[in-house]
């Protein structure tokens, strides 16, 4: 199937609902045949054409502004959730405000660096590197050991010794 610019902006548009690769793929591409959809071909535009590329980032931006916006909403202005009531509780008789204290919490450590946990990684025994991790916390560990890993190549082989009396 071609990728036309009328799937191209399918794609960029659902990206920017949701920010989900695969389900925006499925939807500009609804008879792929591949477990994935056309998640390929998209990588692939993106590599070629540089303009498409920015488009896809600014639909993830998209993506993430509304996530952050219903977090501040669920969080900070709460949400009207109905009472139900009558013989079978089959009526509407109120509403209460709901309020997400966990979601409160992350909007925090995001917002605010006192409420952020701190994590300290130490590598080879050699390096340690504190991390205010935040709310990113694993991908930050995981960027760190990564590094650590890459620098592992450049430090000297250890010594190996040969026991001449063990004969």
């Amino acid at each position: 199937m071609k990728l036309t610019d009328r799937r191209k902006q399918a794609f960029l548009a659902e990206l920017s609902r949701h920010g989900i690769l695969v389900r925006a793929a499925r939807a500009a591409s609804p008879r792929a045949s591949a477990r994935y959809g056309a998640v390929q071909t998209f990588k692939d535009e993106r590599e070629r054409d540089p303009e498409f590329a920015r488009q896809w980032d600014e639909a993830l931006l998209t993506a993430e502004a509304s996530i952050e916006a219903e977090i501040y909403r669920r969080a900070q202005e709460g949400v009207e959730e109905p009472i139900y009531g009558g013989k079978y509780r089959e009526k509407v008789v109120g509403t209460v405000r709901k309020y997400s204290d966990r979601l409160l919490e992350l909007r925090a450590r995001a917002m605010l660096p006192a409420y952020r946990e701190t994590n300290a990684i130490a590598v080879n025994k050699q390096v340690t590197h504190s991390v205010d991790a935040g709310v990113l916390g694993d991908a930050v560990a995981k960027v760190a050991l990564q590094m650590a890993s890459n620098l592992r190549p450049q430090l000297p082989a250890p010594a190996r010794v040969i026991d001449h009396d063990a004969g």
